[in-house]
């Protein structure tokens, strides 16, 4: 039981921390699409609209990434598969184990949300219908709801409810196709994020669009409470025990603590236990996800993710103590980069057909790989006699999972030869992609610093610098703009490359200059070639 708010606070937000979080919310405010798979901690994100990116929320590393043909509009984890309903109204069913689409339902093109439970698929039209499938397609059920302008659904743990929401949201037996109920506190907008607010699955907490309050209901109808907050509401989500976590367009983080279900009965406004706020050098850095833990005796405890959708940034954080005391304002001071740091021992690993089965109703816990130790990477480095004679080396043939630690190796030692034959893979360019992806952020910096250090000092190996280049620039631009001292430490990179596209330019215009003058040399040569015949025609010489 959760004890009542004290007077402590951890810290005191001044007043230019609450402007700056002000204009981050008026500016910064988006959505994610996104689902927590709670079993085997992974994270599904949307990036740019129709890319999924699975991220191991204890590590930071990508597991998976599936660009589909169409936007994303909602996702929702299986067993060990990913449903993503997409704008041209189907829905797929990607398995990062395969790291492919395994089924695809919903083909008439008119799906607006999908949720899962178990082996099972549920999708949802605009029309309020229901349907449910199997993982090869086929269609098990179907329910018509009838609820006009349907948005959200949500399915219980066993498959045999489901909650469609628009503006008022109603509970609907599947196996019976009959109404359970029709949930109370409608919204004045169109509900956007819904959950189970117990572990039982008997109340329902829903959110709607730029409504500032959250209405949990039971399932005979009525309202048990409606929690209030100083913003627009972004995601909600619910504990085992009642307690309601909500992310708010400022990028700040209300909590309400459950008690019992009798406490809150009949609880209308009731302000957040408590308001999180994440800040760092350059401000107020947002929220974007957060996710009340599911395992018991941690109902306080909620996975808090930011960052952008490239790179997000995971961190658990405990909002009230063992003896359930909570502070009514907390700010925690980070670093942009300091979460990944962390991770940068921590070896990654992909899926493989014999680490997870798609479809079966277990987790399966993928098995880290061996770890090589340096002097096995050294001797996996080859480099011929006239190479080294020469001063160049060969690329080290390896794949992107082992040659990001040697290039943190070399990065973190300054051995500037291990680094080279790193760099010399320019010309595998998934490979230069993944290493760069997999890249810890607090070597970025470092690595574009060595990149600029070789461009000034060797200007013909630009070809084998520019592909790395690019690539951190790309991968990894999220996490640059967030350094304040990022524009006098990259100045060098910019001036010179300013001055190879001056120089380019002078040399497309000479180019240009010299192909119209060859061109006159062919026409006059061609004049030459010919004299005028007895009737005052142009006859060529032989």
């Amino acid at each position: 039981m959760v004890k009542k708010t004290v007077s402590r606070r951890k810290s005191q937000i001044d007043t230019s921390a609450k402007a700056s979080r002000t204009h981050t919310g008026e500016t910064l405010s988006e959505r994610w699409i996104s689902a927590v798979n709670d079993a085997d901690g992974l994270l599904a994100v949307v990036r740019g609209g129709s890319s999924v990116r699975i991220v191991d929320v204890h590590t930071g590393m990508m597991r998976g990434e599936h660009t589909f043909g169409s936007s994303v509009r909602s996702l929702s984890w299986g067993s060990n598969v990913v449903a993503a309903a997409l704008h041209s109204g189907a829905v797929a069913v990607y398995s990062p184990a395969r790291n492919a689409v395994v089924a695809t339902v919903g083909e008439d093109g008119c799906v607006v949300d999908v949720a899962c439970a178990g082996e099972f698929v549920y999708t949802l039209d605009s029309a309020g219908v229901v349907q449910k499938w199997d993982l090869q397609g086929n269609s098990l059920a179907r329910v018509a709801t009838g609820v006009a302008n349907a948005q959200r659904l949500l399915v219980s743990r066993d498959g045999a409810r489901v909650v469609v929401a628009s503006h008022r949201a109603e509970v609907w037996d599947v196996e019976k196709a009959a109404k359970v109920a029709a949930l109370g506190g409608g919204h004045a907008a169109p509900v956007h994020s819904l959950c189970w607010a117990l572990s039982d699955e008997s109340l329902v907490a829903t959110a709607a669009q730029g409504d500032r309050s959250i209405v949990v209901s039971d399932l005979s109808g009525e309202t048990r409470a409606v929690l209030a907050c100083d913003g627009d509401i972004d995601l909600v989500d619910a504990g085992a025990d009642g307690s309601v976590v909500a992310v708010v367009a400022d990028g700040s983080v209300c909590a309400w603590f459950a008690t019992t279900a009798a406490a809150a009965r009949g609880s209308v406004g009731r302000a957040p236990d408590t308001v999180v706020s994440v800040v760092g050098a350059v401000g107020v850095l947002p929220v974007r996800v957060a996710r009340l833990s599911r395992v018991a005796g941690d109902e306080t405890k909620a996975l808090l993710v930011r960052g952008s959708p490239m790179a997000p940034l995971c961190e658990v954080v405990a909002l009230a103590d063992r003896e359930g005391r909570f502070d009514a304002r907390v700010e925690l001071r980070r670093e942009p980069q300091a979460l990944v740091a962390q991770t940068k021992d921590v070896h990654t690993h992909a899926y493989s057909e014999a680490e997870a089965n798609v479809g079966s109703s277990g987790p399966q816990v993928p098995v880290p790989p061996p770890t090589p130790s340096l002097a096995d990477r050294m001797g996996q480095l080859s480099v011929a006699t006239p190479a080294a004679s020469s001063g160049k080396t060969d690329a080290m043939r390896l794949p992107a999972g082992t040659l990001v630690r040697v290039l943190v190796q070399s990065l973190h030692t300054d051995d500037q030869r291990l680094l080279d034959t790193v760099l010399d893979n320019a010309s595998r360019t998934l490979v230069v992609r993944d290493t760069v992806l997999q890249l810890p952020p607090a070597y970025v910096l470092p690595l574009l610093q060595q990149l600029l250090a070789r461009f000034h000092s060797t200007p013909a190996r630009a070809s084998r610098l520019l592909p790395w280049m690019r690539s951190t620039l790309a991968m990894h631009s999220a996490y640059l703009v967030s350094i304040p001292s990022l524009v006098p430490q990259l100045a060098g990179f910019c001036h010179a490359i300013d001055g190879r596209l001056e120089s380019h330019r002078k040399l497309l215009r000479l180019s240009g200059r010299l192909e119209l003058a060859a061109a006159n040399a062919k026409a006059a040569d061609a004049r030459r070639q010919e004299k005028p015949d007895a009737n005052g025609d142009m006859m060529p010489i032989n």
